[in-house]
């Protein structure tokens, strides 16, 4: 896990970088009265869940329910995150290494906790799509349901033998972190060794050797031990921007799934199916634009874009909107064999 920011020393690159992603999270402040936030979209759906029969009505109140609740999970973990940014900004100001240290530690784990319940919820997704069988179905939901509750409620292994209660092993987030960090074990543990009352946290205020030597040495005694810490702070940082990205997207598509369940002629058995890219027109142009007429909902046809320009041996360079016509938004998509015209349904608002 090496990270060297050009222009930049490794603590103007973490300062940088921890204090855009404080800035960023700001626009998320709106969400703070959370049921304020969320009444609009829970009284739509409300009324739209109302309006179904069974079963598929109750898988509806379970998807929303647990996508609800893994938004909510998701956005807990964004405030602590941003709460140990800003500890790690001061303690980077101070020049104090055990601040340094402890909440480094602690944004790599709080970081791991977040990516790990982005990839529950992207393991949800996966196990809905093209499922046609109500229990398997509710298995899935299920089991994201107690990851989120867990990930919330959880408590200390020594307090509970249920292992549906207890909380998420930090062993177990780290893992989530695997594929982006191949050697996260080596990482923490070195974090492990200037966080524990031991040899690595007494280094930081001393220059190693018992009885002997200077007491709360100059920084640059343990410089590259403290760019490395900070180095790892960006990487975090970089991570956490790319992740959570990332998980705004896994919502979208959890609402699209959700959208499903609403339209015309749904039914457990077809609701998650997989539609294939059998697009109308000939998307030389924007009259002719390309379109699914049976695409369910406007997030499925835009899925269906991507899937038909992959099938073709399209490489992606760019999406432009090029406004409405009538019902639709028209898009423009820049391959490498030329530009290629889609028209998709209006998303409600």
């Amino acid at each position: 896990m090496e990270f060297h920011q050009p222009g930049y020393n490794a603590t103007e690159a973490a300062t940088i970088l921890l204090n855009a992603y404080r800035e960023r999270r700001e626009s998320f402040h709106a969400l703070n009265d959370y049921d304020k936030a969320m009444a609009h979209m829970r009284h739509s759906v409300g009324a739209k869940i109302a309006t179904l029969g069974e079963p598929l009505k109750g898988i509806a109140a379970k998807l929303f329910d647990v996508t609800d609740k893994g938004f909510f999970l998701f956005q807990v973990c964004e405030w602590k995150l941003d709460y140990l940014a800003a500890a790690l900004i001061h303690a980077i100001d101070a020049k104090n290494p055990l601040a340094l240290a402890n909440n480094t530690r602690g944004l790599v784990e709080h970081l791991a906790a977040l990516v790990a319940v982005i990839k529950e919820l992207e393991r949800l997704e996966h196990a809905l799509r093209g499922q046609g069988q109500a229990k398997s179905i509710g298995d899935a939901l299920a089991r994201t349901e107690r990851f989120i509750w867990r990930g919330y409620y959880g408590k200390s292994p020594k307090t509970t033998n249920d292992k549906n209660q207890q909380a998420l092993h930090v062993n177990d987030c780290l893992l989530a972190l695997k594929d982006d960090v191949p050697d996260i074990e080596d990482v923490y543990d070195f974090l492990c060794e200037y966080v524990h009352p031991n040899y690595g946290s007494n280094l930081l205020v001393s220059t190693g050797e018992l009885a002997t030597g200077r007491l709360n040495p100059p920084e640059d005694f343990h410089r590259e031990t403290l760019d490395r810490l900070r180095r790892y702070c960006s990487l975090s940082m970089l991570l956490l921007e790319r992740r959570g990205i990332s998980g705004a997207a896994v919502f979208t598509r959890l609402q699209a799934l959700l959208d499903r369940c609403f339209t015309q002629g749904a039914t457990v058995n077809n609701v998650f199916s997989f539609k294939a890219p059998k697009p109308e027109g000939d998307g030389l142009s924007q009259e002719t634009a390309y379109w699914f007429p049976k695409a369910r909902t406007p997030m499925e046809a835009i899925d269906l874009c991507y899937e038909f320009l992959a099938n073709a041996g399209h490489e992606i360079h760019k999406r432009e909107n090029h406004g409405l016509t009538g019902e639709f938004v028209i898009d423009a998509y820049t391959t490498d064999k030329g530009t290629v015209w889609f028209k998709v349904p209006m998303m409600e608002v």
